[in-house]
């Protein structure tokens, strides 16, 4: 949420190559707000570090981690001790998250994991990107075969979740049994006919 703008007096904002810095991303983040920044040559230190806290925020629910650290870091120089304190909050948040970003995947079953725990957030593109990553390393992985095509029917592509399903089956015969009992298969199932007929156990499916 913005702080409310009540700030307390104004004291000059430090300059230099930051403040380059600042106004390429400010740019990036809220191209009105820096042309009007470089039009009013006379904007208020206070007044500056509300846009640049503004565009931060604006980077920050886009999960633009590293661009929002580095307008909360320039925002946290400014004059309203409220908004320097929250920004300094937000400029940590970010780092944590960019953290997370930057974990190093090296084996199928690290990108599967992965791909699990974005499937389960509702992240159904990186979930997608992380469980092909797997696939590419261990093809014949079943598990993960089953959880792309559920990731694929989530997406609403009908086709990749039968082709995927189907792969999995064919490994694993047991897998067509267990998305037969697995609730949100058969809910799939109603949507897409091509995966409602490879789950019934008398009959191979086509897709």
């Amino acid at each position: 949420m913005t702080p409310k703008k009540k700030p307390n007096a104004a004291t000059p904002v430090p300059s230099g190559a930051g403040g380059v810095r600042t106004a390429q991303v400010l740019n990036q983040a809220n191209p009105k707000a820096a042309s009007n920044t470089e039009n009013d040559v006379s904007v208020r230190p206070v007044d500056l570090q509300l846009k640049v806290w503004d565009s931060a925020v604006q980077l920050f629910s886009r999960r633009r981690y590293d661009e929002a650290a580095q307008l909360f870091r320039e925002a946290a120089k400014g004059p309203a001790v409220h908004v320097a304190d929250k920004a300094r909050s937000y400029e940590q948040i970010c780092e944590r998250q960019t953290a997370k970003t930057r974990v190093e995947f090296r084996t199928a079953e690290d990108h599967f994991c992965y791909g699990v725990e974005r499937l389960n957030a509702g992240d159904l593109s990186h979930a997608r990107t992380h469980l092909s990553q797997a696939l590419r390393l261990q093809p014949e992985g079943d598990h993960i075969l089953y959880t792309m095509a559920l990731c694929c029917g989530f997406s609403g592509d009908g086709n990749g979740a039968c082709e995927n399903l189907k792969r999995a089956i064919d490994l694993e015969p047991k897998n067509r049994v267990m998305a037969m009992q697995d609730s949100e298969f058969t809910s799939l199932a109603q949507q897409f006919p091509a995966l409602r007929a490879l789950l019934r156990a008398d009959v191979s499916g086509e897709c």
